[in-house]
């Protein structure tokens, strides 16, 4: 009954992570793409202080009961499809810190009246990196999908 609870919480947070994501990359990446830079600093910055807080929340709890899955889930092949699950959600994480979070520090820190050379470039590298993790939550939700299946 618990493992059930926990992969449904699991599957949840995993599907919220990759519909999510996968929003963002059909929907609001084209259309910040078609923005005039000055009103596409805007709106990202405008974005991202309502994605900031809450998807680092979703993927700190998603990972915590992942581990729970991992160690309670009954079978081997339960327990790797959810570890592979776990493994989506850190890879989401890393890119989202280490590319995405570091870009939109230097868009949020830019006057849109007066972008610096170059900025086509960092929203083409976000759009590439957002595309990644995306790729990234998707396979962790078919993998959850997967776990609980085997349960």
């Amino acid at each position: 009954m618990t493992v059930h609870l926990l992969a449904s919480v699991f599957l949840l947070l995993t599907g919220i992570l990759a519909g999510t994501l996968f929003t963002v990359e059909v929907a609001i990446v084209p259309t910040l793409k078609s923005l005039p830079g000055e009103r596409w600093v805007q709106v990202h910055t405008r974005l991202d202080k309502r994605f900031d807080p809450m998807m680092p929340s979703v993927n700190k709890v998603s990972l915590v009961i992942c581990a729970v899955l991992v160690i309670l889930a009954h079978g081997i092949g339960a327990k790797a499809a959810f570890a592979l699950g776990g493994l989506g959600t850190v890879g989401v994480a890393l890119v989202s810190e280490f590319f995405n979070v570091r870009m939109n520090k230097h868009v949020v820190a830019w006057d849109p009246a007066a972008l610096p050379p170059g900025w086509q470039g960092l929203r083409e590298r976000w759009a590439a990196a957002n595309r990644v993790r995306t790729l990234l939550a998707v396979a962790g939700f078919v993998s959850t999908i997967v776990g609980a299946a085997l349960l």
